[in-house]
């Protein structure tokens, strides 16, 4: 199942990197359609943003400068800045997939959005509530399958205690609670995932908020190795049975195989 997931994961990047925005798009055109594939997730439609969680780019004065914008697309940004008045604190990794002038496109758009970051109408995702982080385990873990048909996280992912075990394709996601920001950023990112690997995947089959809330909470736990280990662990299988196959090796040399059988000459040479 998880080389099936990851032979899929891999096409579905290949073709989210290949196909472009439409034929005849202006600068502008094609860099909302870019942003909308690669950005909004975060930074939601028109830029607004979410309070706490990502800052607004609509009306951001770094916005403005090509080379900031550029660098931060490229090499991503850590570490706690000040938009409009307000702290952010999180971490954005870099943005694959985009070539140069895709990149310029991106800008321009941004750059379009002008200085009212309200001016755009969004809904913006509430944090979840009442999440249970035992059953956000169990979908993490697979154990549980997801009601839309979506992959398990642990097909790429790992986390927590599961960070030995995973198949590691995608980032280890223990500090993703507080790396998006907390409850509100890491909704809005499991509403829609912004990786070019993930938007194939969960385009048709996305997370219901009941498992956006009980995922938002295991992760939550699972950055202090916290979270109830209701599931029992693929790795603690294999462990377990590779001490359960010695056992009946060494049970069926003991009692089974008493030694090389005899010869005819050896029994007629017994009775003698």
């Amino acid at each position: 199942m998880a080389r099936r997931v990851a032979v899929l994961s891999m096409v579905a990047l290949l073709v989210a990197v290949t196909a472009g925005p439409a034929a005849g798009q202006s600068d502008e055109e094609e860099g909302k359609t870019l942003y909308d594939q690669s950005c909004s997730a975060c930074h939601q439609p028109g830029g607004v943003g979410l309070p706490g969680a990502f800052p607004p780019l609509a009306g951001n004065p770094n916005v403005s400068d090509d080379a900031y914008v550029r660098n931060v697309v490229i090499n991503g940004l850590s570490g706690p800045i000040t938009v409009l008045g307000e702290t952010y604190d999180g971490m954005m990794p870099p943005v694959t997939g985009l070539d140069a002038a895709q990149i310029d496109s991106v800008i321009a758009y941004l750059q379009a959005l002008g200085g009212d970051s309200g001016s755009t109408s969004t809904t913006l995702p509430t944090a979840p509530t009442g999440g249970d982080a035992g059953n956000g385990e169990a979908l993490f873990a697979g154990s549980v399958r997801l009601d839309n048909g979506g992959p398990a996280c642990f097909s790429c992912h790992q986390a927590g205690a599961y960070s030995q075990a995973g198949a590691g394709l995608g980032p280890d996601l223990t500090a993703a609670f507080s790396r998006l920001g907390g409850e509100t950023g890491l909704a809005g990112w499991l509403a829609n995932p912004p990786s070019p690997t993930m938007q194939p995947l969960f385009t048709d089959s996305p997370l219901t908020p009941a498992e956006i809330a009980d995922l938002t909470a295991y992760l939550a736990a699972a950055q202090t190795d916290a979270g109830p280990a209701t599931t029992t662990r693929g790795f603690d299988w294999m462990l377990a049975g590779g001490f359960l196959g010695l056992a009946l090796l060494l049970a069926f040399m003991t009692f089974v195989i008493k030694g090389p059988r005899p010869t005819y000459a050896d029994r007629l040479r017994s009775r003698v």
